[in-house]
């Protein structure tokens, strides 16, 4: 990595205007990759000698939260991802292993403490340096870690990570996030360059690589610059010095495909942030986005003639199942980290493997769903918590940002998975409050659309958006009337955004379960939600 500066003028101020649509213009004009296209990196020996093709493939992962395989088993998991890894390099030896964003968090481990430290994502980055990930682009979820935690995680980790359109806010000075390494800073690099051998050992040519994060995650040690401005840029300075340029992205689908239609010499975008897997095509550039938590990964093998330059490639997207054997060392190293969680959760719940839910409709966790309107996984999570209370209430809610699986459950579903979902778990409280307070949230609940103050509740609760109104157990909300809900220990204490008047203070009467009554299922909404629907 080099410890180079990032920007010339001031990293707050934009690319102007004009200057923006003159690159774009010069960009378009200009032929975009060196000499045409045909590749300059080797040795004059090995451009005489060597055969002109030379191949080499790229495994392409997105959006991976969880190292164990998931659906029971069947789908998933790191040490199958290791073993596709081996037999790719069993293939070719020019193999390149790259993840599109989003590893870091959420994760039910993350919020585990080892060695009296959150965990958050440690466990990835060990299982990624394992199996031997070589660059990565950061996602918005990097960044839901704590400064310090994301430093811990730079610095523990062996591969590279690209960052054109991010920087580090220290106070008044913006520079590139780095990592700490025998007392010295090594700033990340905006591009990587990957010198692909031929099969005498030569240079034969350079893969050239831009990244680019969505801007969703607002924390004031993060300064996002203009992803397409900035790419830009990076296509520019690797233009000169590649014979392919790819992107490495997490992104909205919209994004990346305006990304590529503004960077047509793009030849692949490997993007992340959907969860679903999807190929996509603008013009000639190749969109492609593998599911969530490894349930598949995209093989892309390509094929490069250096004296003409001619490309071509092929995008298959391979299942991650139990079809797939484990790596024996990294399946060793998975069992450790799954070790500690299943000690952890076993402090709560008994047996954290039974199935305890048979979803026929999968139920939606997903925070595009979760953060803008009802879905059945929020409804069940509310009426569980109606159902431990002690005392009959009149309504069930929470704050959806307590949700943070990212993704749906479907079939069998374990005590696990809830676990999963809501890794923070946290307590309920019975709360006796005035209809004007309870009316003043559930309004500040529907403002929060789009965040995790969005509310989900119950089937006691109803909305009419035309006019603004409430019904509490099928009459109009009563702001005299003194209600009885349940709700969230997250929320009854006023740290929720728009939502910090709700509080003790504000209520009438509140309780919850006792410190270290366990046997409460007001102690745990997880336990509370499998209690629920065991007796179901």
């Amino acid at each position: 990595m080099k410890n180079k500066p990032r920007f010339q003028q001031n990293p707050f101020q934009p690319i102007p205007v004009s200057v923006f649509f003159f690159l774009l213009f010069f960009l378009h004009s200009c032929t975009p990759l060196k000499n045409g296209g045909a590749a300059t990196g080797g040795s004059s020996k090995a451009q005489t000698n060597a055969s002109p093709e030379v191949s080499f493939i790229i495994l392409q992962i997105n959006d991976v939260y969880e190292i164990s395989p998931l659906e029971k088993g069947k789908v998933g998991g790191m040490a199958r991802v290791a073993t596709l890894r081996k037999r790719l390099l069993q293939e070719s030896p020019n193999v390149l292993t790259v993840l599109a964003g989003d590893f870091l968090n959420p994760s039910l481990i993350g919020t585990m403490k080892l060695e009296g430290k959150r965990i958050k994502g440690r466990q990835m980055v060990e299982v990624m340096d394992a199996i031997g990930v070589d660059v990565v682009a950061f996602g918005n979820h990097e960044f839901d870690l704590k400064e310090k935690e994301l430093q811990g995680r730079l610095d523990e980790s062996k591969f590279v990570w690209i960052a054109t359109n991010l920087l580090q806010n220290e106070g008044n000075k913006l520079e590139p996030f780095h990592k700490n390494k025998n007392g010295a800073k090594y700033f990340l690099p905006e591009t990587f360059t990957w010198k692909v051998k031929d099969k005498t050992g030569e240079n034969a040519l350079n893969v050239g690589f831009y990244s680019a994060c969505i801007n969703s995650t607002k924390k004031d040690y993060v300064y996002y610059e203009d992803p397409f401005q900035e790419a830009i840029k990076a296509y520019l300075l690797l233009k000169n010095e590649s014979d392919i340029i790819l992107g490495l992205t997490h992104l909205s689908i919209a994004q990346d495909m305006k990304m590529a239609a503004l960077l047509p010499g793009t030849k692949l975008i490997m993007g992340g942030h959907e969860h679903d897997n999807s190929r996509d095509t603008v013009g000639n550039v190749v969109i492609t986005k593998a599911d969530a938590n490894a349930k598949t990964a995209y093989v892309h093998r390509f094929r490069y003639n250096t004296r003409t330059g001619q490309l071509s490639f092929t995008s298959e997207l391979v299942p991650i199942t139990d079809k797939m054997p484990d790596d024996a060392a990294i399946k060793t190293l998975v069992n450790k980290w799954q070790k500690i969680q299943d000690d952890k959760i076993a402090e709560v719940v008994s047996n954290p493997k039974e199935v305890v839910f048979h979803a026929e409709v999968p139920l939606d966790g997903r925070e595009k769903s979760m953060r803008n309107g009802q879905t059945n996984l929020g409804n069940i999570i509310s009426k569980s918590m109606a159902a431990a209370a002690k005392k009959k209430v009149d309504c069930a809610f929470f704050n959806s940002g307590s949700v943070r699986l990212d993704d749906q459950l479907s079939g069998d579903i374990t005590a696990v998975d809830f676990f999963r979902a809501m890794p923070f778990g946290g307590g309920i409280y019975e709360i006796d409050l005035k209809g004007n307070v309870l009316k003043r949230a559930l309004d500040a609940g529907i403002e929060n659309k789009g965040i995790g103050g969005y509310l989900q509740w119950d089937d006691n609760i109803e909305y009419n958006a035309a006019d603004r109104s409430w019904k509490i157990g099928g009459s109009k909300l009563d702001e005299g009337k003194v209600y009885h809900v349940a709700t969230s220990d997250y929320l009854a204490n006023g740290n929720e955004k728009g939502l910090e008047f709700f509080n003790p203070k504000n209520f009438v009467a509140w309780e919850t379960a006792k410190k270290g009554d366990n046997a409460d299922l007001r102690s745990d909404v997880r336990k509370a939600v499998v209690a629920f629907l065991k007796n179901k």
